[in-house]
């Protein structure tokens, strides 16, 4: 009976949209969480951003000890809609699965935590941050935590779930990669113009496939003092990536990939877990529609992320980024879309170990422990208040 009402739950919670990146469903679904939350004995409510909203709670169970639990309930847009088996707000449920935008990442995840403080009986004390905007970058998040610094106070905080791998073992991740991500615009006119006139404008595009050309080479990062800082891979970082019997050729597989970069597992491991990165997520110019139009476009953006690693600083690559991309054309725009530091937890910590043993007890199989997240989430604002 309590794992239906939990199912139940969890099915109203995937069926109110909460994308951030368009504001849809976002303060409704907050409001549903923060009345969840107070009805399981969660002191909860709303705290207001200058973007969407954070929920916030605290469970005092007159414990000497905190645990800060951080998640996100919002989701991504859903675009492309067609590619949808199912409406992505129905929450269906079929054959055993729940196809809903969110099932996993990460109201599933949120509701799994809620559930099991449902059913904890013991003292240690628990403070919820559930944020708004995870999926756009947390750019919010630092006005909630820096107003808040002393609320916030705890012995550790765990961040978003890595759930199961493969071979149906617990994943541990131990820290995260930073980002950088960017939206570098070019203009060259006030409207697109007929391409019989490219002898006599600036085409956008070109300059910016110059100014991508310049930024990376397909190799290496070209901005200044990108590579400068990073640290060293320690002994402990090591061991675990050793340990990660990730497949190949089925990880290949699950992303839909024609081929990877390396064919090697040790290489893949490195570079996916320890090496720095620039990728290009998405490009708009000119005309993209059905058949042919011929134009000289008057302006091209860009969305790029760079994710990074101990101890690059997010700030510092952003201003080398700006410097640099001004040298080539003084008058594109660059608009910072998202900072967030690179974090790395020692295997070795007392909540370190103490996820390692729990999940050894309760899966009875040795879990799988990694270093750090490919991907990134807001762990870099917590560690700065000093929490593990």
């Amino acid at each position: 009976m309590e794992n239906e009402k939990a199912l139940k739950n969890l099915l109203d919670f995937l069926k109110h949209p909460s994308v951030s990146a368009t504001g849809e469903g976002v303060r409704d679904t907050a409001l549903w969480l923060k009345d969840f939350m107070r009805d399981l004995g969660i002191n909860a409510w709303i705290e207001e951003t200058p973007g969407h909203p954070v929920v916030y709670g605290e469970a005092n169970n007159g414990g000497d000890k905190t645990l800060l639990v951080y998640n996100h309930y919002d989701v991504q847009p859903v675009d492309p809609l067609n590619e949808w088996k199912y409406d992505p707000f129905s929450a269906t449920v079929k054959d055993n699965y729940i196809y809903a935008r969110g099932a996993s990442d990460n109201k599933g995840t949120l509701m799994a935590r809620l559930m099991a403080f449902s059913r904890y009986k013991g003292k240690l004390n628990f403070k919820f941050v559930f944020e708004g905007e995870e999926e756009i970058g947390s750019i919010n998040l630092h006005h909630f935590v820096d107003r808040n610094k002393d609320r916030l106070k705890a012995d550790a905080v765990i961040m978003e779930g890595a759930g199961l791998d493969t071979k149906g073992r617990p994943m541990i991740v131990l820290g995260v990669k930073g980002l950088v991500y960017v939206e570098i615009r070019v203009r060259t006119g006030e409207r697109d113009v007929h391409s019989s006139n490219a002898p006599i404008v600036y085409n956008p595009v070109w300059r910016l496939v110059e100014i991508l050309n310049s930024i990376y080479d397909g190799e290496k990062v070209k901005i200044k003092g990108f590579y400068d800082e990073i640290e060293p891979i320690s002994k402990d970082v090591e061991e675990l990536l050793d340990k990660y019997d990730v497949d190949v050729e089925e990880l290949r597989k699950s992303l839909g990939a024609y081929a990877l970069k390396h064919k090697e597992r040790k290489e893949v491991v490195k570079a996916l877990f320890t090496e720095p990165t620039c990728n290009i997520d998405g490009i708009y110019s000119g005309y993209i529609g059905k058949g042919s139009k011929t134009i000289v476009p008057s302006h091209v953006y860009v969305k790029m992320d760079f994710r990074l690693v101990p101890k690059q600083d997010p700030k510092k690559i952003f201003n080398e980024l700006v410097e640099h991309v001004k040298r080539i054309d003084p008058k594109v725009e660059i608009i910072d879309m998202g900072l967030e530091k690179p974090v790395r937890t020692s295997p070795k910590t007392k909540v370190a170990r103490a996820m390692i043993s729990s999940a050894k007890e309760v899966y009875k199989v040795e879990p799988v422990v990694i270093p750090n997240s490919a991907g990134t989430q807001p762990m870099g604002i917590f560690y700065d208040l000093g929490l593990g």
